[in-house]
């Protein structure tokens, strides 16, 4: 595969690896990695916390919400170990308790469709699976590779109010509030838009490697 250069610049967080200029890149991800809010349960013990972890290996381009339009990333990896994940995420960096994330996720020993959404504060991640179409090719059950290409796009050609989400070229989620009215007034809010990978699994068991194979991000420079 040709490299292709990106032509909006990203940038790394929460990884020592150099930003990539052009795509496929390899993204490394170290275990014991994930993006998750579960909040403190009820009547639980005297002292309980909320489980937090906010580690994910992401690439990113930072641009203001009302500009964004499309991201679309491909990626692929040998899933082996639970909960091994990678995909398109969307980040609010003025309010770390925000964000969504979409991809493939290793779970009950099958890569399934997953979403995951904070929707800020207290009220904890909503987290959705489902199993790969056999028609969208996600899996190569033969080299144990799963692949998959992941879509964040705005709802009515970039002026509705949702983020649509797509996995394997099928909606699996709508975000209704992300485009929401006074928000998109503004117009300043930043976001950050990008690639992410994840191995929440713990010990000597070495870094998952995400093929990133294509990554496209449309905004609206004029809005």
């Amino acid at each position: 595969m040709a490299p292709s250069q990106l032509t909006l610049p990203l940038r790394p967080y929460h990884t020592s690896q150099a930003a990539p200029t052009s795509v496929p890149f390899i993204l490394s991800v170290s275990p014991d990695t994930d993006l998750w809010l579960k909040p403190a349960p009820l009547n639980g013990p005297p002292g309980s916390l909320p489980l937090i972890s906010k580690s994910q290996p992401t690439f990113y381009t930072p641009i203001r919400l009302a500009t964004f339009n499309r991201a679309s990333v491909t990626v692929s990896f040998f899933a082996e170990q639970l909960y091994d994940q990678a995909g398109a995420i969307l980040l609010y960096p003025g309010d770390t308790s925000k964000w969504i994330k979409a991809g493939l996720e290793y779970v009950d020993e099958q890569a399934k469709r997953s979403v995951v959404v904070a929707s800020g504060g207290d009220h904890g991640a909503d987290w959705s699976v489902s199993p790969p179409l056999a028609s969208a090719k996600d899996t190569d059950p033969t080299k144990g590779i799963v692949r998959s290409t992941v879509e964040f796009e705005r709802e009515e050609g970039g002026r509705g109010t949702s983020l649509m989400i797509k996995i394997g070229g099928e909606v699996v989620r709508e975000v209704t509030w992300v485009f929401a009215k006074g928000k998109e007034d503004a117009g300043e809010e930043e976001i950050w838009v990008g690639i992410y990978g994840a191995r929440p699994a713990k010990g000597d068991i070495g870094d998952l490697k995400v093929q990133v194979e294509a990554w496209e991000l449309d905004v609206d420079a004029g809005k």
